[in-house]
């Protein structure tokens, strides 16, 4: 299977500054495309979402991944960072990453903001803005965070949104409700996908992943369907939740869970959807 994996990082502390490795020692170190190994899992395009480095070294970042296109996987699309809330500086941020054609969509992390700031004035001008430029809008939010992000996509049918992460539910607990409801009112709107990735962190970590996290991934994959569903590893972070060793042998079990026990019984256009197609088509990597 040719698959596409839609969301993976790349970072360097030596390169780049990326301050929130201070907290996270686990990560605090270099992942590169030679350190990536994807095992048996048969991938053949990668997705690089931005690493959350310092704002102002972004295109530094954008620039730093280009050159590495050609290393492991084929590296089909970025995801850049895109200070959407700045207005007029958002036009030249924007201008300078349609210059750069592996640019295939932006990224502000909205998961440490408040409701109130996903739906300020300023930051739906912005969508507004990436929309007209052509990219696509990642949104990585906690699920409580999932009603604003709702009213932002309502409000901006012509931006292509992909949530990330499922919304960050919390499978630890196994408790479906609220979070359910609210990713209906997402899922209801024609602009917004999913991508199924990110799970680890949200799960026990001394607990079975697959048996905590499929009541999740049975949801996520009824409300937006597989036409709107897209496989992400969330590499180096999820698969290092799991593993002793910094994750660098659960990367097969987390496709396992998601193409073969949640996509159980998928139709062959199904699972070619979720496996590479949605990712293809919602970040345009044939273009």
């Amino acid at each position: 299977m040719n698959i596409v994996d839609s969301h993976l990082h790349f970072w360097d502390p030596s390169v780049l500054d990326y301050p929130w490795l201070e907290s996270a020692p686990r990560l605090n170190r270099a992942y590169v495309p030679t350190d990536l190994d994807t095992g048996s899992v048969g991938v053949g395009r990668i997705v690089f979402v931005e690493g959350d480095c310092s704002p102002q070294q972004s295109i530094a970042e954008v620039d730093w991944v280009s050159g590495m296109a050609d290393v492991g996987p084929r590296l089909g699309g970025i995801v850049a960072f895109a200070p959407v809330e700045s207005g007029l500086r958002l036009a030249t941020h924007l201008g300078s990453l349609r210059q750069r054609p592996l640019v295939k969509g932006v990224r502000r992390l909205f998961q440490q903001e408040s409701p109130s700031f996903i739906t300020d004035q300023a930051t739906v001008a912005g969508g507004r803005a990436v929309a007209e430029s052509g990219l696509t809008f990642d949104a990585c939010v906690r699920h409580d965070q999932l009603p604003a992000l709702a009213a932002f996509a309502r409000v901006l049918p012509e931006l292509r949104i992909v949530l990330d992460h499922m919304g960050k539910p919390p499978i630890s607990s196994g408790e479906l409700s609220p979070w359910r409801a609210n990713l209906k009112r997402l899922g209801a709107l024609p602009n917004v996908f999913l991508k199924l990735s990110g799970a680890a962190p949200e799960a026990d970590p001394d607990r079975d992943l697959r048996s905590q996290v499929m009541p999740f991934l049975a949801t996520a994959l009824e409300t937006f369907g597989a036409e709107r569903c897209m496989f992400g590893s969330d590499w180096p972070v999820s698969p290092a939740a799991r593993s002793s060793d910094n994750g660098g042998d659960s990367y097969g079990e987390w496709a396992d869970i998601v193409l073969n026990q949640a996509l159980e019984g998928a139709t062959a256009a199904e699972l070619a959807a979720v496996a590479h197609d949605t990712a293809t088509k919602f970040y345009q990597l044939d273009q």
